[in-house]
C-alpha cells in the first residue's frame, strides 16, 4: 500500500528556491496565484478623487511524494520538523487501497 503525500505552499515571496532543497524525488506543481487589491484615501477630508492602490500576492505551489508504508514514519517525523521561513503550508496524506475480488465478496456475503 503507497501513501501520496502533498504539501500545499503560501508565500508572499517565490518559493522556488525554498522547496528546491526541501525533498528529492518530488514532483512539483505551480498553482495559480492569487490578488488581493485595497484602495484607499489619500487624505479622509478633503481630496477625495485622490488615492492610493495597494496590492497583495500571494503564490501558492503543491509539492507531491509517494512513500511506502515502511518509510512513512520517517517522512512524517522529517514533515514535522519541516522549517519554512515566510511560507504557510499544509501537508495533505491520501492512502490507495486495494481490495482482491474474494474478500470483496466475503465482505458483500
Amino acid at each position: 500500500m503507497a501513501a501520496k503525500i502533498r504539501v500545499v505552499m503560501k508565500s508572499f515571496t517565490s518559493q522556488s528556491n525554498k522547496i528546491s532543497g526541501l525533498m528529492p524525488y518530488t514532483k512539483k506543481v505551480g498553482l495559480p496565484e492569487s490578488r488581493a487589491l485595497f484602495t484607499v484615501l489619500r487624505s479622509p477630508h478633503i481630496d477625495k478623487k485622490s488615492r492610493e492602490q495597494f496590492s497583495m500576492h500571494v503564490k501558492k505551489q503543491f509539492v507531491e511524494q509517494k512513500a511506502e508504508m515502511h518509510e512513512l514514519h520517517k517522512k512524517l517525523f522529517w514533515l514535522k520538523r519541516l522549517r519554512i521561513p515566510g511560507a504557510q503550508y499544509e501537508v495533505q496524506i491520501f492512502f490507495k487501497t486495494r481490495l482482491d475480488k474474494g474478500s470483496l465478496k466475503l465482505l458483500v456475503a
